[in-house]
């Protein structure tokens, strides 16, 4: 889920741009978005479909997807319901805070790799160059009639 947050968001806003509610634009995101997350946010739309109440429905969403971003989706989404905020640039602003939290976890693991590299390095050509220079010293060592 961690990995289809930021495109779901994209997605939510440019539904909400369109013109769809924002339950509307859930149910739409969820059925032509594949992943775990699409289909959570299908999930949501169906139960509020069938009489759950948007408090209800976006409290079990959160509690299926326990990311903050799909926490602060529903906050955004809450917000705007109580004060008629437009949505879209709090989801413009989620999307790009998931990005950019994904660009660090991308950073960290580069920067977790590069001892597991150094390792490999010398655990593997080290010995083999040795091993070239060693057999390299024996043919200059041993007599050139031998």
């Amino acid at each position: 889920m961690t990995r289809e947050v930021a495109d779901v968001l994209d997605l939510l806003r440019v539904a909400v741009e369109a013109g769809l509610s924002p339950v509307r634009a859930l149910g739409e995101v969820g059925r032509r978005r594949p992943g775990l997350l699409g289909g959570e946010l299908r999930r949501c739309a169906d139960e509020l479909a069938l009489g759950l109440t948007r408090a209800q429905g976006m409290a079990r969403l959160v509690a299926r997807c326990p990311l903050p971003e799909v926490a602060a989706l529903v906050a955004a989404v809450t917000r705007a319901d109580r004060h008629g905020a437009p949505l879209s640039p709090a989801l413009e602003a989620l999307a790009a805070q998931a990005r950019a939290e994904q660009a660090r976890r991308a950073r960290d693991g580069a920067a977790h790799a590069a001892p597991q590299i150094q390792l490999v390095v010398a655990l593997v050509l080290v010995p083999a160059v040795m091993l070239l220079v060693a057999a390299a010293l024996v043919q200059a060592l041993l007599p050139a009639g031998g």
